[in-house]
């Protein structure tokens, strides 16, 4: 390789198509082999990604498998922090990326990779689309708090969506970085948030896409339902106070056509 080829590599690197943000807690019983299955699909769909993955405290050895994978693999950055909560660690992630367009998933396992594939082959159409979950089977209080949520972002904002704080969903750049820069430092629920400011401004590109969603492959880390009402309570005061907001219905970047 001719020192020119090498800067332009260097270069293209610092500044991928895509970067794909992964936070994780004690999933250490499956993330390799997961994270092996989300290479080859986005190996096969995009020519220059990254594969942020941020490790929330991990306390089973989740870290260790993170930095063998690092070491392998260049397309994985692993950013290490104390365990201060999954919102709070996409948000990390989304500090982090560098790509033109970021997709956030979790790391349970409970979206196939290659459904990533439905959502970029329109990519450059939309702000943010959203992969909506079908085949939750979730428990009736967790069926409760999603109706519950749903009615509150028609009743404060006027928005009509099915899926709003779904943890699969792909940005462009541009509108991420911009509403990002607007959040408060301690909000927990940012991509409920996020997708709340970028429907409230651009309602015609944000899009909905429906996406199965399977069990877990292994036994891991869940939600406790005692700590539903808690969450439900904080994400409403959340919701409130961006109600109140003046900076809400701004619109801190120009560009209509994501691409």
């Amino acid at each position: 390789m001719t020192e020119s080829q090498e800067e332009k590599r260097a270069l293209r690197s610092s500044h991928p198509e895509l970067s794909v943000v992964m936070p994780c807690y004690n999933e250490g019983a499956h993330i390799e082999a997961l994270v092996i299955k989300w290479l080859e699909v986005l190996r096969g769909a995009v020519s220059d990604f990254e594969l942020v993955i941020v490790n929330d405290g991990s306390n089973d050895g989740t870290g260790r498998s993170l930095d063998g994978l690092r070491r392998e693999h260049p397309e994985i950055r692993v950013v290490h922090q104390l365990h201060i909560g999954h919102g709070r660690a996409v948000r990390r992630g989304y500090e982090t990326a560098r790509g033109r367009y970021v997709l956030q998933v979790d790391s349970s396992g409970r979206y196939d990779p290659s459904d990533f594939l439905r959502m970029w082959r329109t990519h450059d159409q939309y702000h943010l689309i959203l992969g909506q979950r079908t085949h939750r089977l979730d428990s009736w209080p967790r069926r409760v708090a999603g109706a519950g949520l749903k009615t509150l972002l028609r009743w404060l904002f006027g928005i009509r969506l099915h899926d709003p704080n779904v943890p699969f969903r792909l940005y462009s750049r541009v509108a991420l970085v911009s509403y990002l820069k607007a959040l408060p430092p301690n909000t927990d629920d940012a991509n409920l948030i996020l997708t709340v400011l970028i429907a409230s401004n651009y309602p015609d590109y944000v899009k909905e896409l429906p996406i199965p969603f399977k069990f877990r492959p292994l036994a891991g880390r869940r939600r406790k339902l005692r700590s539903l009402p808690n969450r439900s309570w904080l994400c409403f005061q959340e919701l409130l106070r961006l109600r109140l907001s003046p900076a809400r219905r701004s619109t801190p970047f120009l560009a209509t056509v994501p691409g």
